[in-house]
């Protein structure tokens, strides 16, 4: 190395930072800059006429959200399987796997996996059949633990925020059938309307039938934006509502307000409902209209979010994003990505990259179709001017690929943190957006080639509101 005489610690950051190549035998040579084109909400196509939502597609989002309070704990249970996530049997395979690191870049070790296992009888699967309900907002977890499961750091697009034991967040006012209880009575395995998994206990509370008999009041509003504030006067329990979670209400002489509803548990993690007064205009209620104005209101409440792995930190990834933005017209929307484009019309994608563009403008349908390619799911929005579909989406970043063979060579006994080089010799990394964005599908065309056009690697699109 040509640099002497530098600290280590000045040293890690300039070799962290692979801008330049440090080598006195070479020139130094400039990775050219990234950039992606970013538009606002004023570049979208809206709905020229309002879309009317049939009420079957609305009455269809409640009876969903309500499966596990509506069904028998044995049908639900003969049927677990059918719900996304893992069920108890994962336990064994995580204990027996050394390759989960930790928070501290560290393989979590036997013994950890031990206690975690061994906290969990599961002879006596299941153990606690009652129906139950989100309290707070929450994680649902891979594993009764809030120890994160990251893959290798130093690999691209690995490590944060990709704990792969987070499941997917769950608002409050989720109802829950819960299965079996952890021995120190700390985690619960449970099955929500859209995932199965484990929830800690002190975010969940158990429920009786007259609490489900007032709660169900028929009547479902949905937040607009994630800052509808509930509070209740007699209670200093308070928190604020999250787009895609769903309000019971009540109308009462106020005519601008409602009485929407909130839950607590009490010493015995026994449900209480909560009554908190809410303005008619930030929620959303069945006639709430698809269109120009509130379409826009929509994305800019979410655009500009940090992107959350799993829901993560109260954050939303490229799926939830999307099916909370729809939830508020009560269209139901699977939680996974693969799972939500093999709903409504389905199309694959295939071709070069103009027909895949002239495809998507033919039968895409703005704010009803959803764009696929592998592990990311991407809200398609309209056309920008120089005629390329622009989407809406929460993605954590671009890949990147480098060919600094110097650079390669280094990496080989200093590894870097989220650059790996594969078997050709190129260098894998990734340009972070880390937010909910609108770019258009050829967002990664240019840089040189370090990065491709995410139409590149799209593979199917669906309209899930039909032609």
């Amino acid at each position: 190395m040509c640099t002497r005489n530098i600290p280590w610690a000045r040293l890690t950051l300039i070799l962290v930072a692979p801008l330049f190549l440090l080598n006195c035998n070479h020139p130094k040579k400039e990775v050219p800059k990234i950039e992606i084109e970013t538009y606002s909400t004023e570049d979208l196509e809206y709905p020229k006429q309002e879309v009317h939502i049939p009420d079957s597609t609305q009455k269809e989002f409640i009876t969903n959200f309500f499966v596990p309070w509506s069904s028998k704990a044995k049908e639900l249970l003969s049927t677990l399987g059918t719900f996304p996530g893992k069920e108890l049997a994962y336990l064994t395979s995580y204990q027996n796997d050394n390759e989960w690191y930790g928070e501290n870049k560290k393989p979590h070790s036997k013994e950890q996996r031990d206690e975690i296992v061994n906290n969990i009888n599961a002879d006596t699967f299941p153990n606690f059949l009652k129906k139950g309900i989100v309290v707070a907002h929450t994680n649902l977890r891979r594993i009764p633990s809030n120890r994160p499961g990251f893959d290798t750091y130093s690999k691209a697009g690995e490590g944060f925020p990709f704990d792969y034991f987070q499941e997917t967040n769950l608002w409050a006012n989720t109802p829950l059938q819960l299965l079996h209880l952890s021995i120190d009575r700390q985690w619960c395995y449970v099955i929500s309307p859209y995932y199965k998994g484990w929830v800690t206990v002190h975010d969940l509370a158990v429920v009786s039938e007259d609490f489900m008999k007032e709660w169900r009041t028929g009547n479902y509003a949905m937040p607009l934006s994630d800052n509808v504030h509930l509070g209740n006067p007699t209670s200093n329990y308070a928190l604020n509502a999250k787009m895609g979670m769903v309000l019971p209400f009540e109308e009462i002489n106020a005519p601008q307000n409602v009485l929407a509803f909130y839950v607590n548990a009490d010493e015995n993690q026994n449900a209480k409902i909560l009554k908190a007064e809410v303005a008619k205009d930030l929620v959303a209620f069945d006639s709430v209209a698809f269109n120009e104005k509130l379409l826009k209101d929509l994305v800019s409440n979410l655009i500009g979010r940090p992107y959350g792995w799993g829901g993560n930190l109260e954050n939303r990834d490229c799926s939830s994003m999307i099916r909370d933005m729809m939830a508020t017209y009560k269209i139901w929307l699977p939680r996974d990505s693969k799972d939500q484009i093999e709903i409504g019309q389905h199309y694959e994608l295939t071709g070069n990259i103009q027909e895949k563009m002239q495809f998507i403008k033919d039968k895409g349908i703005p704010f009803r179709t959803i764009l696929r390619k592998k592990g990311h799911n991407m809200f398609y929005v309209g056309n920008a001017s120089n005629g390329e579909p622009l989407i809406f989406h929460a993605i954590w970043g671009l890949k990147t690929s480098y060919g600094n063979e110097q650079l390669a060579d280094f990496l080989k006994d200093y590894p870097i943190e989220g650059i790996h080089q594969e078997e050709d010799g190129s260098l894998k990394g990734r340009h972070i957006i880390g937010e909910a964005v609108i770019t258009s599908v050829m967002a990664g065309e240019g840089n040189e080639g370090i990065t491709v056009p995410l139409l590149e690697e799209m593979y199917a699109m669906t309209n899930f509101l039909g032609e």
